[in-house]
């Protein structure tokens, strides 16, 4: 049985462990994005680019293409180093995907199973924060000092490039995860229809005096 000396002493810790923790930075309502805060560097931005080992041709067109620009503005806009950890995905991939944390070791990390995943149609990209060279999934991150989250300031990136950030979603919230639907749903693509190579999607005006 734990003396009251010792009941305090472990108190006292455990205290001083949430106190010690760093004041968590609040999400602001709109972060913008203007064509000013970009500071292009192409090379550095290519060479970032080959780190991420996604299949860029299993995706739409404009998904890939999307894609990559979200890696080059996140470097040239944000000060922040980004790679894309998945992208298509087969049947197989998604159950093994799906398995974990339900009849696999590990968290659960998706509610689709195969053929309910825009990935499963090359529709969507997943992408995590890279510093130091180590992936970084923190939250309240704000590497580059500017009193915004990183996510956030990202997922706003996204969007801007006309995708769904999957950190807007009340149900599940998914935070690395980016798509775009075409306006097809999941039962219409498991019907087999899918998107026009030639499809387009929205593009902030602040983004498009850097993409033309």
């Amino acid at each position: 049985m734990l003396s009251l000396a010792m009941v305090a002493f472990l108190i006292g810790i455990t205290l001083a462990y949430f106190y010690m923790q760093p004041e968590p930075v609040p999400w602001v309502d709109e972060p913008t994005f203007e064509a000013d805060m970009c500071v292009r560097d192409v090379e550095e931005e290519n060479a970032i680019l080959t780190r991420s080992k996604i299949d860029f041709d299993r995706l739409h067109p404009l998904v890939a293409n999307r894609g990559e620009s979200f890696i080059r503005l996140a470097h040239s806009c944000l000060d922040l180093e980004v790679r894309l950890t998945s992208g298509y995905r087969s049947a197989k991939e998604q159950n093994a995907l799906y398995a974990q944390g339900r009849s696999e070791p590990g968290q659960v990390v998706t509610n689709a199973k195969a053929g309910q995943s825009y990935h499963n149609y090359g529709l969507a990209v997943d992408f995590v924060i890279i510093h130091n060279n180590k992936t970084d999934y923190d939250l309240n991150t704000d590497r580059n000092r500017n009193d915004i989250p990183d996510w956030q300031e990202l997922g706003e990136l996204g969007k801007a490039l006309g995708f769904e950030w999957g950190g807007d979603w009340n149900s599940f919230p998914d935070y690395p995860h980016l798509q775009m639907d075409f306006g097809l749903s999941i039962r219409q693509l498991v019907a087999g229809k899918r998107p026009d190579k030639e499809e387009t999607a929205p593009l902030a005006d602040a983004l498009k005096p850097l993409l033309d």
